[in-house]
């Protein structure tokens, strides 16, 4: 989904502002502290060459923590790609066995298992969602106070894989099987995320904030371009060969579980085994710990600062929720409603992801003659707008170039909500406590996302168009604007923030 694509700049526990959205960016800046050495030596050596600078831009001065989260965004990119794709196919295999003509251009009433071909998706969304949102403070708990934080993202790695083989053999008797393990992956991927971001504090500690900034916008744009290549190559194969939706799924996934046996074995060499970095309280359980201690959280959240970082993690609840639902539901609704075949899904989201960058920059123009809460309430408004515009019209149209043009604003909206999402964090965090916040949001933002899901199947079960299932879902992004309405200024958030402060522990 599209909310992992930036999940580790949602969970940064440094002050800092994401301006950098492209490769040449990074590139020139590596560029530039080369030839800034060359000039401290005096020598008169060429420009490094562009493959100097390509390997330049993954060493992250040596720091192979930065070193293996950046490889492991190179698997999660392809991973969140291939997953896209197989959820089409997965519609298409429940709507052949519920019984529904190809050839029918109208919605297909006929249940499978007793819901509706269309349902299949939002249902798994709801099971990952709420097995997410109640297992996350359990593991939570034991990367927090075990010394087993890479021995458990080792084993969510091995799961992934085998899940994901296992999942190659899409046929008509087993789609049902492969939707349920669908639902586990996206539970083990959590776990494999929160392993990963546990050593984000670690790697800022090392660089500081100035280098972290920097690595910060490579993590991202690595992710981003590695989605954007799978898509293309997976559309490319798809296009060349001649496969319908399932059997471009089955590539996808064939080509998914190689991409990311490599990486995955590749970043957990670089990344280190570290110590509990907390001690359990004694008497207390490591199943319940992680509950404790985020009851713990939001009790000093809403003691000690009420000005900002309390109205933003309210609206992270609902703004994420919606953001979330926008791949897992959109999937469905270009499929079912839209009747986008396979290999235009690919176009519209490799669309998407391209335009995501221009939203960054929009970010950047609107946060400077605004601040971060107005710009980040603003960014929800242009993505609840685009929805809303898209839904009401693009059934009536039945345009492959509209459609296009609707996912290119979508993501423009969204490289525009998690760059000022990233700044709004950045910038609200005191000094002190960067590091159980950060782990506080990945939950906050976990918490309501199977929500809208389940109001869009309940929706479509009582017969009601999928275009307002979309638009209730998309509703919540108003719920999070009315919150951050709340927030203190921003002269007082900026005060609050440069507390240093210790949460209590009681």
């Amino acid at each position: 989904t599209f909310e992992a694509l930036v999940e580790l700049s949602l969970s940064l526990p440094y002050q800092a502002i994401i301006t950098t959205t492209t490769m040449e960016d990074c590139f020139n800046a590596n560029t530039k502290e080369h030839v800034d050495s060359n000039t401290r030596t005096e020598t008169n050596s060429s420009p490094p060459s562009n493959s100097n600078s390509c390997l330049k831009f993954f060493q992250y001065h040596g720091v192979p923590e930065a070193q293996g989260f950046s490889t492991f965004g190179i698997a999660r990119g392809a991973l969140i790609m291939s997953n896209v794709v197989y959820s089409t196919a997965l519609i298409v295999l429940a709507s052949k066995d519920a019984g529904c003509s190809e050839d029918d251009d109208d919605a297909c009433d006929l249940k499978v298992y007793g819901f509706k071909p269309s349902s299949l998706i939002s249902n798994i969304a709801i099971l990952s969602g709420l097995l997410s949102a109640f297992f996350m403070p359990v593991i939570g708990a034991v990367v927090d106070f075990t010394p087993h934080r890479r021995l458990t993202g080792l084993l969510a790695s091995v799961l992934i894989i085998v899940i994901q083989t296992t999942q190659i053999f899409l046929f008509d008797s087993t789609w049902f099987i492969m939707a349920v393990l669908q639902a586990i992956a996206a539970l083990v991927y959590q776990v494999f995320l929160l392993t990963i971001f546990a050593y984000i504090p670690e790697i800022s500690r090392k660089v500081g904030n100035e280098k972290m900034t920097i690595y910060s916008s490579r993590f991202i744009i690595v992710q981003y371009t590695v989605q954007i290549l799978f898509l293309v190559l997976v559309g490319a194969v798809q296009s060349v060969i001649g496969l319908d939706d399932v059997n471009t799924a089955r590539a996808s996934q064939g080509m998914n579980v190689v991409w990311i046996a490599i990486f995955f074995y590749w970043g957990w060499r670089l990344m280190p085994a570290n110590p509990a970095m907390h001690k359990l309280p004694e008497g207390h359980s490591i199943l319940t710990e992680g509950f404790r201690q985020n009851w713990r959280t939001a009790k000093n959240i809403n003691t000690h600062f009420k000005g900002g970082v309390r109205w933003f993690l309210l609206g992270t609840v609902f703004s994420e929720a919606s953001v979330a639902a926008i791949t897992t539901l959109s999937v469905i609704y270009l499929s079912d409603s839209l009747e986008l075949g396979g290999n235009k899904i690919i176009i519209f989201f490799v669309l998407t992801l391209i335009c995501a960058p221009i939203g960054s920059k929009i970010s950047v123009f609107a946060t400077n003659r605004t601040n971060p809460n107005v710009s980040w309430q603003m960014s929800m408004l242009f993505i609840f707008t685009t929805l809303i515009i898209g839904v009401v019209t693009l059934e009536s149209i039945m345009s492959d170039i509209t459609n296009y043009i609707w996912g290119m604003f979508i993501g423009i909206g969204l490289g525009w909500y998690y760059s000022t999402e990233t700044q709004f964090f950045g910038s609200c965090v005191p000094k002190g406590i960067e590091a159980e916040l950060s782990g506080f949001f990945v939950y906050c933002s976990q918490i309501l996302i199977w929500l809208p899901p389940l109001v869009f199947t309940l929706l479509m079960e009582n017969d009601i168009a999928q275009r307002w299932g979309i638009a209730v879902s998309s509703s919540l992004f108003l719920v999070a604007i009315g919150l951050l309405r709340c927030a203190a200024p921003w002269e007082t958030i900026m005060e609050e923030s440069l507390c240093e402060s210790q949460f209590s522990e009681e």
